[in-house]
């Protein structure tokens, strides 16, 4: 996802709400009724390896190289995911069989390799589609939104080989809309929605975003959060706690000495990705949502040590990999 700077837009309010008690503000949700969603990338192409942070185990690949596809699915699966986030937040002004925007095709067709290629598999994760109107605000009311819904629907709701694939929450499979960070939409959300599916919004760094924030990191108008840096906050529904995101690290804001700059919080041998489920622990929310597997992209992911990426590589081997296993059976177990 490219995702715009926001640090000149947000507000300096990080470092105070960050040294706000931690305390739970719903009771947790029980164990065996946790979730955890990981974001993964499928727009990789020869062409999309040329800005990235470190090279993957499986080398550089095509996100519709079914080899690799069916790899990640067996690695997720066995690490206790219960399913993957596919990013199409940029895909808003695509519509397949037109010519405008159509490098967004091959991100598309990808996606249902991985529907194709998951299908076969014993033991896989299911599968949650992002939409997005990053950019493009308007597409909320404007029909462009409506239209990406609808094609999801048609393609993989309608379809009974894909329709069990796709992760449900309260009973309709979940549809994320990233709206872009900060979100140009305020403290509440467009009144969108779609009934055949259960949609949640979604924006970045939910606690820079004051207006969107009150005591106890709660996210006031039900966003979720795709980063966040230091203490997450969640949204409640129904009285629980509902999603929180994870991450393995977090980039600075803004630069030294000027208005609203945070530090960056690298790897450190896994202790940030341990701090962050920690927490996702203590508050015991209903999903865990982690960011990413497989994005590779330097302009959010500048060096090895200040990246997000669990996806097994020749840097960091398939250590995250094991660590992420650990911490999804803690968090899953209620320890």
């Amino acid at each position: 996802m490219l995702r715009s700077l926001e640090a000149a837009a947000l507000l300096a309010v990080a470092s105070a709400c960050f040294g706000e008690p931690a305390t739970p503000f719903a009771p947790p949700v029980p164990p065996a009724e946790r979730l955890v969603g990981v974001a993964y990338t499928t727009w990789f192409t020869d062409t999309r390896w040329n800005n990235v942070w470190g090279t993957p185990e499986l080398g550089f690949y095509k996100s519709d190289d079914r080899a690799v596809i069916r790899q990640h699915g067996t690695w997720l699966a066995e690490a206790g995911v219960d399913f993957i986030c596919v990013d199409w937040s940029n895909n808003v002004d695509y519509t397949p069989g037109q010519p405008k925007n159509a490098h967004i095709k091959p991100l598309e067709d990808a996606t249902t390799v991985v529907f194709e290629e998951f299908a076969g598999l014993k033991k896989r994760p299911r599968i949650a589609i992002m939409l997005g109107t990053a950019g493009a605000p308007p597409a909320a009311t404007d029909g462009r939104l409506q239209r990406k819904a609808d094609q999801v629907w048609s393609t993989y709701g309608a379809n009974p080989r894909f329709r069990p694939l796709l992760q449900e929450y309260l009973g309709k499979p979940l549809l994320i809309v990233y709206t872009n960070t900060p979100t140009p939409y305020g403290e509440k959300p467009p009144d969108w929605s779609d009934p055949r599916f259960t949609v949640r919004w979604m924006t970045g760094y939910v606690m820079q975003q004051g207006q969107l924030v009150g005591p106890g990191r709660i996210s006031r108008s039900g966003y979720w959060s795709w980063e966040d840096r230091g203490e997450q906050p969640y949204p409640i529904y129904n009285g629980r706690p509902e999603a929180m995101t994870v991450v393995a690290s977090w980039r600075r804001q803004s630069e030294p000495g000027k208005p609203g700059y945070i530090a960056e919080a690298g790897r450190r041998d896994g202790e940030t990705f341990r701090e962050q489920w920690a927490r996702a622990r203590t508050i015991g929310t209903q999903f865990a949502l982690v960011v990413s597997w497989n994005e590779w992209y330097r302009g959010e992911q500048p060096s090895a040590e200040v990246s997000k990426d669990l996806e097994p590589s020749k840097e960091q081997g398939r250590f995250y990999l094991d660590l992420l296993k650990e911490q999804v059976a803690l968090f899953k177990a209620g320890k």
